[in-house]
């Protein structure tokens, strides 16, 4: 497996995966209700508690996408 290779992969999986989050927390945004009522009901969780998840997993989503996906593209990117 060359760098140019890794390099096409890890941009394609960055992409991926950044679209995954955009979309995530678009529909967080504009679902809000749907997600309270269908969350609330399965778990029974406050809205309060289910702001904290959402937000949670975002932010983990976030950090674990700018390490494993952006950081090495870029570094692919920067050294071909």
């Amino acid at each position: 497996m060359n760098i140019e290779l890794m390099r096409e992969f890890f941009g394609w999986m960055t992409l991926i995966n950044l679209g995954l989050y955009i979309w995530t927390a678009v529909m967080c945004f504009f679902c809000k209700g749907m997600i309270y009522r269908t969350h609330g009901k399965m778990f029974r969780l406050t809205p309060e508690a289910i702001n904290a998840f959402l937000y949670g997993y975002l932010g983990v989503y976030k950090i674990f996408f700018i390490a494993f996906n952006l950081v090495p593209w870029l570094a692919l990117v920067l050294m071909t």
